[in-house]
C-alpha cells in the first residue's frame, strides 16, 4: 500500500467521529437508582429496571441531564428546550432489554462546533490547497462541526475469555457483568468535517480535556469509560460527492484511533484504484498486527425500529434550568491556557499541557499563589517548567496524580522561588525536588544539609573569573574576535572551579563584562603618549613663575619657549659681553637683515602676534598685576628686596655704558625695537638717538609704575632688559644697549628703575621671545609699541 501522505495527494477522505462518554462522576445510574460501580464485583449493583425485567420503569437521572446540557454548552451547541428518549431495538447479550434507551432525532444539545489547531507533522497530511483551512507558517486552524450530543444508557460489560486481546474471535467463552449496564452515557457525533487522522486525534484529546475540566467523567481511555467509533469514506480530490463508509469499532486509545483511521484510508485506497469497490461494514482495529478485519456487515439505520419510548415522556428544559448550568460551568482548558500565557507569562506549551487537566492546574495555581509572596510573578514560569517536566514524573508512581502528589504545592513554591532568585541551580534543584518528594522535608533545609546553595556575590565569583580568563586566553582571544559562543565554555570552567555552587547566569555576565571591557582598558595606557606633551608645556610655567607671577592665557606655549633662553641668559655677566659679541657678530647682523626686509611674521611670529595681542590686554593685564601685587604679600617683599639691590644695579648700569661705547666698532650696537625689527651694526648709529628718546619716556612712565607698586615695576625693567638683550642672548650687550638711556637726561627716577633690572640677568627671557615677557607687563607693552 501507498503511504499516506502519497494517497492523500490523489484522495481527499471524509471522517467522521462518535464518542462515547460515560458519566462516571454521578452516583446513580440513568433510569434507576443503582449505584456506579467501577471495579465491584460483577452483576453486584443492578435491579429489574437495568436487567430489563417486566413491568420495571425507568425514571430520568436529573444530574446526568444537567451534565449533558455543560457539554454542549462546553461544546458550543445549541440547548434544545424539547426532546424525547426513544428505543432502538437490537438483540446482543451484553443489552438484557434487547433494546437500548437513546434520544431521536432531536437531542438535548445540537449542532455545536470545535476549533482545532493543527501543527508539527500532523500537519503535513493536509494538502495546502484543502479547504476550510488557515494556515499560518507550517500549522493551520480548521473547524470541525458537531451534530449532536444526545443521553443514552450504556450496555453491559463482555469479557471474551480466551479471545486474542480480549475479543471475541478465538474465544472459548463470553461472560457479562451487569454492573455496568445502564450507566449513563453520552454521544457526541460530528459531522464529516475531519479530512486527517491527526485532526481527528487532536479532536478526541480536545474533547478529552473539555469533559475532564467539566468534572462529568474521568474519560478513561484504558478502563473504556470513553471510546470512540470512527466512520471513514475516500472520494477523488475535487468531488463533493461521498463514497461508502467503513465504521471502525470500540478504538480506546488516541494512537490506536490515528494508526486505525490511516490504515483504512491507505486500505479503501488500494481497493479503489485496484477498480473494486468498498463495502459498507464494522471493522475492528488489531493494535498488534495493525490491520482492520470485518466484524459485521453494518445495517442500515431502519433495522434499528427506532421509536419513542412510550414509558419516558418528552422533556423541556427550561432557560431557568439552562441558565443554571451554565452559571456552573468552569474556566475552559482553552481559556485558561490563554489566561495562563497572558498573566502568568509561561509559555503555551507549557501553558496547555497544565490546563488540560483539572487536577494539574489546581495544584499549579496554588503554588503560584504561594510564590507569588516571596518571587513574585516571574516564579510562575519556573513553577510551570518544574510541573511538566520534572514532577509530572514524580506523580506518575501515584494513583492520586496532583491531587496526592508527594511534593506540596507550597514546597513546590518554596524551590522555584529559590530557583528564580538563583539561590539554587537547575541541577541542584532537581536533586532537591526528589529529595523533597522522597522524605517530605522543606527544600530550605535539604539545600542546607547538603550544601547546594549557590554563591551570588561578586566579590566571590570575580576572582574565579579572572583566573579562568588568564587560564583560557584563547577562548578569551576568540569572544573578542567575535565568537560569542565561547562564552558557555568558560562558564562551565567557572563552575568547575566554584565546585557546582557558583550563578552559572551571574558566571556569564560577569564575563561577558570582562571580556568587552578589557581591550578599552588595554588602550588606556596608550593615551598619556599625548600628556607628555601637555606635563612639558604645564613643567615650562614653572622657569617662568620667578619672573612673571601674571600668566599668559593666549599663548602658554609661547611662554614656555621665550623661558628657557632666560633661564640660560640669567647667568650671564657683564664682562662677558665683549667676547660674546665679537662670536655672534656675524649672525646677529644676517639675522638683522633678513628681519628688516622680510615682514615681521616670517622671522618671529610672535612679533607678528604681539600688536594685536597687547592692545586688548594692556589695561587688563596692568589691573590684574596691580592687584595681585597689593594682595600678595610675597610679591611685595620681593619688590622691596629688588629696591635694595639698587646701588649695586647702579655702578653696574655705569659700566656698561662705558663698555657699550668701546664696543661700538664691534657688535651691533643699537638693538631692534622690541618689536623683534633687528638691524644690522652698520646702521647702529642712526638707531641710537630715537632708542634713547624712547627708553627716556619708558623709563619715566615704568618709575611712575615703579612707585605704585613693586611688581609691576618690576615686570616693566624686566621685559625693557629683555628687549636690550635680543641679538645676543648670553651676553651683556642687551644691557649696553639699555646703558645708553644712562643719558644726562636720566633722573634719580630712571636710576631706581633700572636699579630695580640689576636682578633681570637671572630671569628677562630670551630678547626673541620678549613678547611672553611683555605680556605680563602693561606699561612695557606701552613702550615696545612705541619703540616698533
Amino acid at each position: 500500500m501507498r503511504s499516506l501522505t502519497e494517497v492523500l495527494k490523489d484522495w481527499e477522505a471524509v471522517i467522521g467521529l462518535e464518542v462515547h462518554t460515560e458519566l462516571t462522576t454521578l452516583e446513580t445510574k440513568m433510569f434507576c437508582g443503582c449505584r456506579l460501580s467501577h471495579g465491584d464485583e460483577p452483576n453486584q449493583d443492578v435491579c429489574p429496571v437495568c436487567l430489563g425485567m417486566p413491568g420495571a420503569l425507568p425514571v430520568p437521572n436529573k444530574d446526568a441531564i444537567r451534565s449533558i446540557v455543560k457539554a454542549g454548552l462546553a461544546t458550543n451547541c445549541e440547548i434544545m428546550e424539547r426532546s424525547m428518549f426513544y428505543r432502538k431495538h437490537y438483540f446482543y447479550p451484553d443489552m438484557a432489554k434487547n433494546f437500548q434507551t437513546t434520544q431521536g432525532p432531536v437531542a438535548f444539545c445540537m449542532h455545536g462546533h470545535l476549533d482545532l489547531e493543527v501543527t508539527g507533522e500532523g500537519a503535513a497530511e493536509r494538502p495546502r490547497d484543502s479547504k476550510n483551512v488557515t494556515w499560518t507558517g507550517d500549522a493551520y486552524e480548521t473547524d470541525i462541526r458537531i451534530l449532536r450530543i444526545h443521553m443514552e444508557e450504556d450496555a453491559a460489560k463482555m469479557v471474551h475469555v480466551g479471545g486474542e486481546e480480549g475479543r471475541i474471535a478465538s474465544a472459548t467463552e463470553s461472560l457479562i457483568d451487569y454492573n455496568r449496564c445502564g450507566t449513563p452515557l453520552i454521544e457526541l457525533v460530528t459531522e464529516p468535517d475531519l479530512r486527517t487522522p491527526e485532526e481527528a486525534r487532536l479532536f478526541m484529546e480536545k474533547l478529552r480535556r473539555i469533559f475532564l475540566t467539566l468534572g462529568i467523567s474521568d474519560c478513561s481511555m484504558e478502563n473504556g469509560s470513553m471510546r470512540c467509533d470512527g466512520n471513514v469514506s475516500l472520494r477523488k480530490r475535487g468531488s463533493k460527492e461521498l463514497g461508502t463508509k467503513t465504521e471502525l469499532k470500540n478504538i480506546n486509545s488516541f494512537k490506536s484511533l490515528h494508526d486505525a483511521l490511516e490504515y483504512e484510508i491507505r486500505r479503501q485506497a488500494d481497493v479503489l484504484e485496484a477498480g473494486g469497490t468498498v463495502a459498507q461494514e464494522t471493522r475492528h482495529w488489531e493494535p498488534s498486527k495493525k490491520r482492520t478485519v470485518v466484524m459485521r456487515v453494518k445495517e442500515t439505520a431502519d433495522d434499528y425500529r427506532l421509536f419513542p419510548d412510550p414509558d419516558l415522556a418528552p422533556f423541556d428544559l427550561s432557560r431557568a434550568f439552562v441558565d443554571d448550568c451554565r452559571a456552573e460551568m468552569p474556566e475552559l482548558p482553552d481559556a485558561k491556557r490563554d489566561r495562563y500565557v497572558k498573566n502568568l507569562g509561561i509559555k503555551r506549551a507549557d501553558a496547555a499541557l497544565i490546563a488540560s487537566d483539572p487536577a494539574t492546574a489546581e495544584y499549579f495555581e496554588k503554588a503560584v499563589d504561594a510564590a507569588a509572596t516571596e518571587a513574585g510573578p516571574k516564579a510562575a514560569a519556573t513553577i510551570a517548567n518544574l510541573v511538566v517536566n520534572e514532577l509530572a514524573a514524580l506523580v506518575k508512581n501515584f494513583d492520586g496524580g496532583f491531587a496526592e502528589s508527594p511534593v506540596s504545592a507550597a514546597h513546590l513554591a518554596t524551590l522555584a522561588s529559590m530557583l528564580a532568585k538563583g539561590e539554587v541551580s537547575s541541577t541542584a534543584g532537581r536533586e532537591v525536588l526528589a529529595a523533597v518528594a522522597e522524605t517530605g522535608k522543606a527544600p530550605e533545609a535539604i539545600v542546607e544539609e547538603r550544601g547546594l546553595r549557590q554563591v551570588t556575590d561578586d566579590g566571590a565569583l570575580a576572582p574565579i573569573v579572572a583566573e579562568v580568563m588568564a587560564a583560557c586566553p584563547d577562548q578569551v582571544r576568540q569572544f573578542r574576535d567575535g565568537n560569542a559562543k565561547v562564552v558557555g565554555f568558560l562558564v562551565g570552567q567557572c563552575m568547575k572551579r566554584a565546585k557546582g555552587q557558583g550563578n552559572p547566569k551571574r558566571f556569564n555576565e560577569l564575563l561577558v563584562e570582562a571580556m568587552s571591557a578589557e581591550p578599552a582598558e588595554a588602550k588606556k595606557p596608550a593615551e598619556p603618549k599625548a600628556e607628555p606633551k601637555t606635563t612639558e608645556v604645564k613643567t615650562e610655567p614653572k622657569t617662568t613663575e620667578a619672573t612673571a607671577p601674571a600668566p599668559a592665557k593666549k599663548a602658554p606655549a609661547k611662554k614656555s619657549t621665550a623661558k628657557k633662553p632666560a633661564a640660560k641668559a640669567a647667568p650671564a655677566k657683564v664682562e662677558d659681553a665683549k667676547t660674546a659679541a665679537d662670536v655672534k657678530a656675524a649672525n646677529a647682523d644676517k639675522a638683522a637683515a633678513e628681519t628688516v626686509e622680510a615682514p615681521a611674521k616670517e622671522s618671529t611670529p610672535e612679533s607678528a602676534k604681539k600688536p594685536a595681542a597687547r592692545k586688548p590686554a594692556a589695561k587688563p593685564a596692568a589691573k590684574k598685576a596691580t592687584t595681585r601685587a597689593a594682595a600678595s604679600k610675597k610679591t611685595v617683599e620681593k619688590a622691596t628686596s629688588t629696591a635694595v639691590k639698587t646701588q649695586k644695579a647702579q655702578a653696574q648700569v655705569a659700566s656698561a655704558a662705558a663698555e657699550v661705547k668701546a664696543a661700538k666698532d664691534v657688535e651691533p650696537s643699537g638693538e631692534a625695537t622690541e618689536a623683534s625689527v633687528k638691524t644690522p651694526a652698520k646702521k647702529t648709529a642712526t638707531r641710537k638717538a630715537p632708542a634713547k628718546k624712547a627708553n627716556a619716556v619708558e623709563d619715566t612712565k615704568a618709575t611712575a609704575g615703579a612707585k605704585k607698586t613693586a611688581a609691576p615695576a618690576k615686570k616693566a625693567t624686566a621685559t625693557k632688559t629683555a628687549a636690550r638683550k635680543a641679538p645676543a642672548k648670553k651676553t651683556s650687550a642687551s644691557k649696553s644697549a639699555g646703558a645708553k638711556t644712562s643719558t644726562a637726561k636720566a633722573t634719580a627716577a630712571k636710576a631706581t628703575a633700572e636699579s630695580a633690572g640689576a636682578d633681570e640677568p637671572k630671569r628677562t627671557p630670551a630678547p626673541a621671545k620678549k613678547a611672553d615677557a611683555t605680556k605680563t607687563a602693561p606699561k612695557t607693552t606701552t613702550t615696545a609699541r612705541k619703540r616698533s
